[in-house]
């Protein structure tokens, strides 16, 4: 492998000469950056170690100036200034499209970096793509697809929601289960769109124009009375609970209660009822959702806060509402391998939820590494792809109906 340093601390060039040929690797070095630049376009090498603090011309610039001439140039960041300043210029580069192949605190780089190389010798350095990180996670898990989705404009939403077909708005459904062994306790409701051409819009999509157009509570409405049209077949999956979302307008809309109330009293006999609420929604209209949160804890129902952490209100969101369950959010779950500084956040989100009583629920699992590290901390309960996607209610009940402990097992095996 080719790999190239940019730093400009000479002192780091013979070490990294020496230990980089011990494993058979070709080094080249640079304590310029307008040489690398130019170094760079002649020879693009494998993989380029790139120091953060170069000078007046820092790190950061380097990476901004291979975004701008669309150079995906797979890096390993190095620092002496601190873990977090290496894990936010992670994601400065992610935001860009900049391959990051890992970050090492300089004071580790003798001990960490062969480790690393081994690592990345046994996969592609340069894929074909590297989806940019987002800052806040979509509302629900979309079905994954590289298909840009319909365009959908206000008069459409307008004319398919109220002109109230049942098969216009869909609610599917997605596993939530015991981290343990797969099993079945319970799931999630989550919005979909059948446009007139037949195509699904998941909730992204048009969820903020249907807020924009007041059209939330009819959405919500119809979700439900779908659902509820369901419970005879739902009664054979034998799961715990069912977890609804409730926008920010339709939590400031009172005639909200009457509907979560009929929910409950329908479906009392068959599951209890939760209903999700973002840390979003709540700083919107703090007073009014108070109200709001304490009748529905009063109707019956358990209140979970979800994406936890994803905004800059959850403290205040939990000391102030009666949340029992609490969602941590995928983005952190995703993030558990990045860098210590990631997962060391993650177990304090964990410790803060399990010192507070609150049931804990991992959302985005995706890969068996993130599930055992979630069963190690202690987490009871989680929802991602590597247990199920969502899907329609039909296919849920299907898939789960004859045996749910069963049926999760298997669909973990399936994964692993």
């Amino acid at each position: 492998m080719l790999i190239t340093c940019l730093d400009d601390d000479p002192r780091v060039e013979p070490l990294l000469r020496r230990m980089l040929g011990r494993i058979g690797h070709t080094f080249r070095f640079n304590s310029s950056i307008s040489a690398f630049k130019a170094e760079l376009s002649e020879q693009p090498p494998d993989l380029v170690l790139l120091d953060l603090g170069l000078g007046q011309e820092t790190g950061v610039d380097v990476i901004h100036w291979l975004a701008e001439n669309n150079i995906r140039q797979p890096l390993v960041l190095i620092s002496g200034r601190g873990d977090g300043l290496l894990d936010t210029t992670r994601r400065i580069a992610n935001s860009r499209g900049i391959p990051i192949r890992g970050i090492i605190n300089k004071a580790r780089l003798a001990s960490e970096l062969p480790a690393l190389l081994d690592d990345l010798e046994s996969m592609p350095l340069m894929p074909e793509a590297d989806a940019p990180e987002q800052d806040e996670a979509a509302p629900d898990p979309a079905p994954r697809s590289s298909t840009p989705p319909p365009q959908l404009d206000a008069a459409l939403l307008q004319s398919l929601v109220t002109k109230g077909d049942k098969d216009t708005l869909v609610p599917y459904l997605q596993p939530i289960v015991s981290l343990a062994d797969g099993s079945l306790r319970g799931a999630e409701v989550l919005a979909r769109l059948r446009l007139p051409d037949g195509s699904m819009l998941d909730a992204s999509n048009f969820i903020a124009l249907a807020e924009n157009q007041d059209l939330l509570y009819s959405i919500t409405e119809s979700l439900f009375r779908t659902v509820v049209a369901h419970r005879t077949r739902l009664s054979a999956l034998n799961f715990d609970f069912l977890a609804v979302n409730l926008s920010a307008g339709c939590l400031r809309d009172q005639r909200t209660i009457s509907l979560v109330r009929a929910l409950i009293s329908t479906l009392n006999t068959l599951c209890e009822v939760q209903v999700e609420i973002t840390e979003t929604a709540v700083s919107r209209s703090p007073q009014q959702i108070q109200s709001l949160a304490a009748r529905l804890k009063l109707a019956g129902t358990r209140l979970v806060i979800d994406d936890f952490g994803t905004g800059y209100s959850s403290m205040r969101a939990l000391a102030e509402l009666p949340f029992e369950i609490l969602k941590i959010d995928l983005s952190f779950v995703s993030e558990m391998f990045d860098s210590p500084k990631s997962l060391q956040l993650l177990r304090a989100i964990i410790g803060f939820g399990r010192n507070l009583d609150l049931q804990l629920v991992a959302e985005g699992v995706e890969t068996e590494a993130q599930r055992e590290v979630l069963v190690s901390e202690g987490v009871p309960l989680a929802q991602g792809y590597l247990f199920g996607e969502p899907m329609p209610i039909s296919r849920f009940i299907q898939r789960f109906s004859n045996d749910p402990l069963q049926a999760g097992i298997n669909h973990l095996s399936t994964a692993l």
